[in-house]
């Protein structure tokens, strides 16, 4: 709008200069000089605003272009220092972590919960930005200890021993211990403030360390003076730290448990082999292959199992300590793993004593009800508590000859077999009868069935099928080896049939009367 006025007043004026030019009575030459010389003027000054124009134009230009140069410098200034701060802040976590690793690794060679708590050293407190610092082991609230000192004297530490022994205050950080910065400061109370003034400090970082098995632990750690930074995320390292140290604290109570059981095992692995040390004089004289499996079976595994057992109950008990959920869970599938290993080292014992013809089985009559009795008192609560219906049919057969210690182990195996791969409310039969001069006896269930290819190998030992099912259910794979050595020393004979998904029949076939049972032949 300033640029149109102003040229209209410049064409307004001139065009009033001309009109009163021409009003004059001048000659016409006249006329025209002065009419050049006006317009002259007013070109000069019409340029001349015009230059001032565009000088003012570009003064603006150039003021705005300072003004957002100035911004831009600001902020990258301020990103610089931001960015310093940060590369600063970063460095102290790197060296702190860098600290917290080395101290892992010492740590892992370190049992002794003493030098644990020592294994703070200054290098380490300079990796966190601290200078000093003491490091107490607490086995009790009344009891403390210095495991380290790093820049004070026994001078300087024993008046803090005793104020933290008589305040209470280590009390309240051992209940609650999670790092902590305390100031001077009307708010901090007067069992803190004596502890600044003891450590001639104004800021303390305080923390505890409480594992669930071992003694407990104070960290007091000093920054030097003013201007020394306290870094974001300090009291997350510190926390780190406190944990990593109660983890070495209870792997190292762990273990000295661990050893003075692993040294009653092996005292009494000592003592077992030596009171049957003749025993296995006399065993070498058999085959030898047969001879060092029965050994290595019953004097060198039968005996740490149950060493291990027992002393897992002990410590699960509480004997030896408190003991954490965790651990008591760990204890109990180590008694569980070990009654199954138990019961895997018996099969393989039974088979080698049947193979090798150290086992004698008698001829006697076992009246059927009496027989069903032995049975199904043993699998009967596994049948009910899958809600599987049982049917027993003896057709006639009074009673059975065999071995009244071995027989009903055959129909006991074949019975938890059947019952293990019975779905719930699944159905199982059991029948005997007599052809001729054999009793045949059956054992038929409803569950997943057996492949094909699977059949001809299950009398092999340690072999399991691979079917969903087995996946879940445990065993040994030696129930059914075993029964087949079993059935032959009983001079009888066994086999399988089986659908997929529709269920397994098992059939014994044994001799109606004997009058011997010698043992079995070797292999």
């Amino acid at each position: 709008m300033k640029q149109i006025t102003l040229k209209t007043l410049i064409v307004l004026f001139s065009g009033a200069l001309a009109l009163g030019l021409l009003a004059f009575e001048f000659d016409w030459l006249t006329k025209f000089l002065v009419m050049g010389v006006l317009l002259g003027v007013l070109c000069y000054f019409a340029l001349r605003f015009e230059n001032q124009k565009h000088q003012m134009e570009e003064l603006q230009r150039l003021r705005a272009t300072y003004e957002q140069m100035d911004h831009q410098a600001k902020l990258i200034i301020r990103t610089d220092l931001e960015l310093h701060r940060t590369q600063e802040e970063l460095d102290h976590k790197l060296s702190a972590l860098v600290a917290l690793h080395e101290l892992g690794q010492q740590l892992r060679v370190t049992l002794n919960p003493s030098e644990i708590y020592g294994t703070l050293t200054a290098q380490f407190l300079n990796g966190f930005g601290f200078s000093r610092g003491l490091v107490a082991l607490c086995p009790a609230p009344e009891q403390l200890n210095w495991a380290a000192r790093i820049g004070i004297s026994d001078e300087e530490a024993e008046p803090i021993r005793q104020h933290l022994l008589t305040s209470g205050w280590l009390r309240d950080l051992l209940t609650n211990p999670a790092p902590r910065t305390l100031r001077a400061s009307s708010a901090s109370g007067p069992a803190v403030q004596r502890l600044l003034e003891l450590l001639d400090t104004k800021t303390l970082t305080a923390a505890g360390v409480v594992p669930q098995a071992g003694p407990s632990g104070v960290l007091l750690l000093v920054r030097e003076g003013g201007g020394v930074r306290e870094w974001r995320g300090d009291d997350e390292l510190i926390a780190i730290l406190t944990t990593q140290l109660a983890i070495a604290v209870e792997n190292s109570a762990l273990y000295g448990e661990a050893w003075q059981a692993q040294r009653a095992l092996e005292q009494k692995v000592q003592e077992r082999t030596q009171e049957l040390a003749s025993a296995n004089t006399q065993l070498m004289r058999l085959n030898k292959s047969k001879s060092d499996f029965v050994s290595a079976v019953s004097h060198e595994l039968r005996t740490p199992m149950a060493a291990i057992k027992g002393y897992a109950s002990l410590l699960r008990s509480g004997q030896f300590g408190p003991m954490a959920e965790p651990q008591a869970e760990r204890l109990a599938k180590i008694e569980k793993h070990t009654d199954l290993l138990t019961q895997l080292i018996n099969n393989l014992l039974d088979i080698a004593r049947i193979e090798s013809g150290r086992v004698t089985m008698e001829a006697r009559a076992i009246e059927t009800d009496e027989f069903l009795t032995m049975v199904l008192d043993v699998v009967k609560p596994q049948m009910d508590a899958k809600r599987i219906r049982f049917a027993a049919n003896a057709d006639g057969v009074t009673r059975l000859v065999g071995d009244p210690a071995h027989l009903p182990r055959i129909f006991i195996n074949l019975l938890s077999n059947a019952t293990k791969y019975t779905p719930e409310g699944g159905t199982i039969t059991m029948t005997l009868q007599q052809t001729g001069q054999a009793i045949v006896a059956t054992v038929q269930d409803s569950g997943c069935g057996i492949a094909p290819e699977d059949v001809p190998k299950l009398f092999q030992e340690f072999y399991r099928t691979s079917n969903p099912v087995n996946e879940k259910v445990r065993g040994t794979g030696l129930g059914l080896a075993l029964v087949k050595r079993i059935v032959e020393a009983h001079h009888g004979q066994i086999a399988v049939s089986s659908k997929v998904g529709k269920g397994t029949t098992v059939t014994v076939t044994l001799p109606a009367e004997l009058s011997e049972l010698p043992p079995a032949s070797d292999g």
